[in-house]
């Protein structure tokens, strides 16, 4: 295959042995691209971990790497994209609330000519099941708007589940110290690059197993940060504040 249809898919993991099986073996059955599997996870103790190097001795693409950058989500994805080997590297969290086949759709997408493909749980195609009701009011608010007050083509901003060619990763630098949230500041940075950004639909499933790492009230201050930054960038005024 040419180097250009070899992907890296990075899985930031906590504690995640009782789903990490199925989420593996889903996507090795799933993904048509060659790939590898990036699971990075924060320490040792980990319960994901012993479970992964099981799975190593049946998949060759699976690979075990150490979060190098502090615990945490958002050091735990900064470790797999400088560690990743793709033309492109998408970000999913371990929970089986995303569905694999939707990453075949992005990288054909990528591999057509864009720099960032989100999927979006929000157009016609795509479903949101379960999740709070406070999380998804925001999430569908902010990414219905995103055309209109960001001038960035997604109906789904704040969705984690991404894909970025490899040079928009060494393009941009990562300033976000939460979690989830730079994938926000990803999007609008790269953006504002001109980078070309699409999505497609996907089907979220609020996961069955274990307890949600995301933290709403923590991290929902600095997504408003980078929603006004691109706000700021849309109406060209942003070198008025800083």
């Amino acid at each position: 295959m040419s180097s250009n249809q070899f992907l890296s898919i990075v899985l930031p993991v906590y504690n995640e042995g009782g789903n990490i099986s199925k989420q593996i073996e889903e996507l090795e059955r799933k993904l048509k691209y060659d790939h590898e599997l990036l699971v990075v996870y924060d320490f040792d103790e980990d319960t994901t971990v012993p479970v992964v190097k099981k799975l190593q001795k049946r998949y060759k693409s699976v690979k075990l790497i150490k979060n190098t950058f502090g615990r945490g989500v958002i050091n735990a994805v900064k470790t797999g994209f400088k560690k990743s080997n793709g033309y492109a590297t998408v970000v999913m969290p371990a929970d089986l609330a995303d569905d694999p086949n939707t990453i075949n759709k992005m990288f054909a997408k990528i591999i057509s000519g864009y720099d960032i493909v989100c999927a979006t749980r929000y157009s016609k195609g795509g479903k949101k099941m379960g999740g709070g009701f406070l999380k998804t009011t925001l999430s569908r608010l902010a990414g219905l708007m995103s055309p209109i007050l960001l001038g960035i083509p997604t109906t789904d901003i704040a969705n984690g589940f991404k894909i970025y060619r490899k040079d928009v990763l060494r393009s941009i630098k990562i300033e976000s110290t939460g979690g989830w949230e730079y994938s926000c500041e990803l999007i609008i940075k790269a953006h504002h690059k001109g980078f070309k950004i699409g999505d497609v639909p996907t089907v979220w499933r609020d996961r069955a197993s274990g307890k949600s790492k995301f933290k709403l009230l923590k991290w929902l201050p600095k997504y408003i940060r980078w929603y006004l930054l691109g706000m700021l960038l849309r109406l060209n005024i942003y070198r008025l504040v800083i």
